[in-house]
């Protein structure tokens, strides 16, 4: 079971000129081989049959091999393309030990060849040294093979589904397309390598003893002769009895041994040529240690310009105040309301929170709709409606009359200029309800709750989810100091010294920061390491222009930066047979969930291709599997460096800010891409550490920041609001 190196069979879409050499005894054979395809495949040969003599043979083998070389250059001499740089394929059938595609060691000499100086060398090595010894012209030797590799090859051309070659001569030999992961001689576990099986030695270990006749064993190498049909009815009989689930069909190969080599050169031509290209388009999705320092660089100049008032106005990260001065100290008590309301379904939420010895966070919650015509009504309807669900909760957990104080989670744009208070800037996500653009949703809120006269709540603080990621975790570890959010969207926030934060009065102590760190990139700033990609999702999204460093990175964008790739690899015909299916023309429907899957280490390439069935591409190949794999992989690895990049911006400003040589600090973390994705959260962390060695980062999974995290942002205003009093 020798690995042959060989990766792929061919597809119809070789094209080109190839050179055979075919060195099987004391006459050889030089050919040309020219392959056509364009959907109307066609291959013809001329070829040359050149005599080794005896003495060459016996020789050394120096002598050998510049003989070879000089029937070659007679060869191409004769049909006028000696200038031509062609690939040749090389069938050289003695034993060998074969290492790489183009590199075989002789083993020993067969056939009464016995030219000294080549048994333990490389074959090819010894043709090439030959050839540039010469200086008259010059070749490419891609491959060196065996004649039954050739013969399932020659086969392929014509027939896709062929992946065995068989030989039943005057010796006998299989070969087949073997899964690497079960190949252990060769490094790597992912598509498919063909297997040279030297299935004749099978009976050496006595293992054929208990059917072998006294006639096998006096002819210890018998001879196959009978009529050919005959034996080959029998054969195809046999094999449909022993294996009846397989669809099995023989095919007569032509030439194996020179056609085949021509064929196995032309397959490992195709695939460097399409491997080439498909690295130079993917290389413009990787980036290197130099553009994410750069981007580290950039995200700190933009924070900067976002704090300071002259700035701000065209600063891309705004920097917004978020009025919450303290994370939680585990001295917060009591229970707290919380209201999340961020699409069209929201959830109310009771909030029980125990400080001391039994320190706990308790919640309960319920889910309840919006209908459309009320987000699109007026905003009186829409806040009647969330103050109508808040009263059925609160009965609903028997808390009728109490006056709790409330965290209203509002993730729609807002300017805040107190706790207690957020101004809506624009609806999004489809909400329309007019009256409330401009106005303060805090104000909104209670002005509803006193309409109702059901009960009173106290509206303390008005919050975003990703500074309730931050609260969440720093209930539990004080060291938590920053926010982070990468699913749908991402954004980050962070604890700012007053002195920096220009836009609020005062210098003493800290406020949490809102970076809004998305739309990074909007002047400009990623424009060198956007790819025709990103300008293509870019294009197609509901706001050109706008978020573009979210773009890059979140889960709403990466599967549809995939799916732009696939599409140009398939229309240059690196994919898919270059064959587009209608499904994967759709936008959107490469959703980023598809990413997580196929990058899990533990989804083996068949998963991977039902995948791609879902996508309309029934006829993807295992090796179709690989590459949309390697896409997945480069894509979502550019995102979490990106993501990373700007951690660590973050994460060095609060290191000078304090003026400290070294920052141990914690990082809240919620979002489903860095949740559920096999690599994310891991090549996240290795940037940041390689970007910011002087800051020890620990990154803690947040759970619901956007509901318990503005129960605690309130709880620690209440804590605040108690001591000041």
């Amino acid at each position: 079971m020798l690995p042959t190196f060989v990766r792929s069979t061919p597809d119809g879409t070789e094209t080109g000129d190839f050179l055979a050499l075919d060195l099987g005894g004391t006459n050889f054979r030089v050919l040309l081989v020219r392959v056509s395809g364009n959907g109307k495949q066609k291959v013809e040969m001329e070829n040359q049959i050149y005599a080794i003599p005896e003495n060459i043979m016996r020789g050394s083998g120096t002598e050998l091999f510049d003989h070879i070389a000089e029937c070659l250059a007679n060869f191409l001499e004769k049909l006028g393309i000696k200038d031509k740089k062609l690939p040749l394929g090389f069938t050289f059938s003695f034993p060998c030990l074969q290492t790489k595609l183009d590199e075989s060691f002789l083993v020993s000499w067969t056939k009464g060849f016995k030219a000294s100086g080549v048994e333990g060398r490389d074959v090819v090595g010894l043709l090439r040294k030959a050839i540039k010894k010469r200086g008259d012209f010059d070749i490419d030797i891609v491959a060196v093979i065996n004649d039954t590799v050739g013969t399932m090859m020659t086969c392929g051309y014509d027939d896709h589904h062929c992946e065995i070659g068989l030989i039943v001569g005057t010796g006998t030999n299989a070969c087949y397309m073997e899964e690497m992961r079960h190949l252990e001689l060769v490094d790597g576990d992912e598509g498919r390598m063909c297997v040279n099986m030297e299935w004749g030695a099978f009976g050496d270990d006595g293992s054929l003893d208990d059917i072998r006749t006294e006639f096998d064993r006096e002819i210890d190498a018998g001879s196959l002769n009978p009529g050919k049909q005959l034996f080959a009815r029998r054969l195809n009989k046999m094999v449909r009895l022993l294996v009846p689930d397989c669809d099995v069909r023989f095919l007569r190969s032509e030439d194996g041994s020179g056609k085949g080599a021509a064929m196995v050169t032309a397959v490992a031509y195709r695939l460097a040529k399409q491997h080439a290209e498909r690295q130079r388009i993917l290389n413009t999705l990787r980036l290197n240690r130099d553009q994410l320092l750069e981007v580290k660089k950039r995200m700190e100049e933009e924070m900067n310009r976002g704090l300071a008032k002259k700035t701000h106005a065209t600063a891309t990260v705004k920097m917004l105040p978020t009025f919450v001065r303290s994370t939680p100290d585990g001295t917060e008590r009591g229970d707290f309301l919380a209201l999340d309301l961020g699409g069209t379904n929201f959830r109310v939420l009771l909030v029980r929170v125990r400080s001391g010895k039994r320190r706990s966070v308790e919640m309960h919650n319920k889910i309840y709709t919006i209908p459309q015509d009320i987000t699109q009504g007026t905003g009186e309807e829409l806040f009647d409606h969330i103050v109508h669900c808040i009263a059925d909760f609160v009965e609903y957990m028997g808390m009728k009359g109490a006056s709790l104080p409330l965290g209203f989670t509002f993730s729609f744009p807002c300017h805040q200029t107190q706790l207690d208070q957020g101004i809506l800037i624009k609806w999004t996500k489809g909400f329309k309800a007019s009256g409330c653009e401009g106005e303060d949703v805090a104000t909104l809120l209670k002005d509803a709750i006193h309409r109702s006269e059901d009960f009173d709540l106290d509206v303390v603080a008005v919050v975003n989810d990703t500074v309730g990621t931050m609260m969440t975790c720093g209930y539990e570890d004080p060291q938590c100091e920053v926010g982070l959010i990468v699913g749908t969207g991402t954004n980050a926030c962070y604890m700012e010294e007053m002195s920096n934060v220009e836009l609020v009065d005062g210098d003493e102590g800290r406020m949490c920061v809102n970076m809004e760190w998305g739309a990074f990139g909007d002047r400009g700033e990623l424009d060198d390491l956007c790819t025709e990609f990103d300008r293509a999702v870019d294009d197609q999204s509901t706001y050109p222009g706008k978020q573009r460093y979210e773009k890059m990175i979140s889960g709403m964008y990466l599967g549809e930066i995939v799916r732009n790739v696939l599409l140009d690899f398939t229309a240059k015909g690196l994919l898919f047979r270059g064959k587009l299916s209608e499904r994967l023309k759709t936008r959107g429907i490469f959703e980023t969930k598809f990413l997580s899957q196929i990058e899990s280490d533990r989804l083996a390439l068949r998963q991977v291709r039902s995948i791609l069935q879902h996508l309309g591409l029934t006829s993807s190949t295992c090796d179709d599997s690989i590459l949309v794999k390697e896409v997945c992989s480069v894509v979502s690895k550019r995102a979490a460096q990106l993501c990373g990049a700007g951690l660590s911006a973050v994460v060095d400003k609060i290191r000078l800010n304090r003026g400290l040589e070294k920052l141990s600090i914690t990082v809240g973390v919620d979002g489903t891409l860095y949740k559920l994705h096999p690599h994310f959260a891991t090549i996240m962390r290795e940037t940041l550490k390689d970007l910011a060695p002087n800051c020890e980062v620990t990154l803690v999974q947040s759970e619901d920041g956007s509901g318990k995290g503005a129960a605690l942002i309130t709880a620690v205003a209440c804590r605040l609001r108690d001591a000041g009093k």
